[in-house]
């Protein structure tokens, strides 16, 4: 689990520049644990990458919509995106589970999955 003391260090040194909204999601993860949190730091980081930003929030789109297909999702922002969540919540994600990874259902799920221990009490 993130500390906040380690959360506020992390949007120093990580989310510059980033949205208000995923900076307060990322801490209120930090305090509270809790999944929604988690899902809109992902898609604020997802959205905050992508070539051409969505005309409609992220968090507020389906868990069906397409990365690629529907978000113009390219392997470049797929890194981006990756690194920085590896790094914020201190897991590995797997090129083999990326590459399978086709909706932003996939991808909350994927990142729910390496987070166990919070996700078992959720």
């Amino acid at each position: 689990m993130i500390t906040l003391e380690e959360a506020h260090k992390n949007i120093k040194e990580s989310l510059v520049g980033f949205p208000k909204e995923v900076m307060e999601a990322y801490l209120a993860f930090a305090t509270k644990a809790d999944m929604e949190s988690l899902d809109k730091v992902v898609t604020g980081i997802l959205q905050f990458y992508l070539a051409k930003a969505p005309k409609t929030a992220l968090s507020d789109m389906a868990g069906t919509t397409r990365l690629r297909e529907d978000l113009g999702m390219d392997s470049l922002t797929m890194m981006d995106t990756v690194f920085l969540v590896e790094g914020l919540f201190s897991i590995k994600l797997e090129d083999e589970e990326l590459a399978k990874l086709s909706t932003l259902d996939d991808l909350r799920q994927l990142i729910h999955s390496r987070l166990p221990s919070i996700s078992k009490t959720k």
